[in-house]
């Protein structure tokens, strides 16, 4: 047999499955109380997310794509964003607009085919959900252009720090360079 590649993931971990501490946490999630707020935030979107489910299989709601799983990076994505970057979501991406402020009966309107679901009292300038498959990321790129000379930034909600030669993220330097991308699975086939 022949190898035909080799490669390994370094990972960060702060606490086990377990809720035990393996590393000292970052100053700023060093507050027990910060962390529950957090919690509670990722809840919101779980429970969010659930009801949807039952909803969408009832009839009762459109088209739903699942967040289950991936609500605690969406969110990480959310927490980092200043309240003046612009968030450009796919379809599975309502962790991060929870975070910034769209309420549970907003996105519901929406998955409910009511276009006043993207009429969001909280973020202003977040554009609606892209349905499409990569359909927002030309979006994100010209207005990324548009921003350039601003201190905001434009983002589709994966973070990704901005490339300074590291190969490991470093949980402090979190919310000054970050960008996103919220391409999800499928988008690079």
């Amino acid at each position: 047999m022949t190898r035909v590649a080799s490669f390994e993931i370094e990972y960060t971990a702060f606490l086990n499955p377990e809720g035990v501490t393996l590393a000292q946490l970052p100053e700023r999630f060093a507050d027990p109380e910060a962390l529950k707020g957090l919690y509670r935030q990722m809840m919101l979107a779980r429970t969010f997310d659930a009801k949807a489910i039952s909803l969408q299989r009832t009839d009762r709601l459109g088209t739903y794509a699942s967040s289950l799983g991936q609500e605690a990076v969406g969110f990480g994505a959310g927490f980092v964003m200043k309240p003046d970057d612009v968030l450009l979501p796919s379809f599975r991406e309502h962790p991060v607009q929870l975070c910034r402020g769209v309420t549970p009966e907003e996105l519901f309107l929406y998955w409910g085919g009511d276009e006043r679901g993207s009429n969001f009292a909280g973020p202003r300038e977040d554009f609606p959900v892209s349905i499409t498959v990569g359909g927002h990321a030309p979006h994100a790129v010209a207005l990324a252009f548009k921003l350039r000379d601003e201190p905001r930034a434009a983002a589709i909600a994966r973070p990704l720090l901005r490339s300074s030669g590291r190969k490991r993220c470093d949980p402090d330097r979190l919310g000054g360079d970050a960008g996103a991308n919220c391409l999800g699975r499928g988008a690079a086939r």
